[in-house]
């Protein structure tokens, strides 16, 4: 039978209401997260891809991207 322990300081198990968070009572602060800087560029190289790029059989029960393609 297995057990739990812990070793260490006094396990606090109180709660944060919303309504006491900091930011409620004029002590938070708001970041703004939107950034107009130039966009980088993405690419990857030498990213393998499983079973060397075959295409799977169509298995009937499952779904596949094909299968939802221009459904709106």
């Amino acid at each position: 039978m297995s057990g739990r322990s812990y070793d260490g300081p006094a396990i606090d198990g109180s709660v944060q209401y919303i309504s006491e968070a900091p930011y409620w009572q004029g002590d938070g602060e708001t970041v703004d997260v939107v950034d107009d800087s130039e966009l980088g560029e993405e690419r990857t190289e030498n990213v393998p891809m499983p079973d060397g790029g075959a295409e799977r059989p169509d298995v009937d029960g499952q779904s596949t991207w094909a299968d939802w393609e221009g459904s709106a």
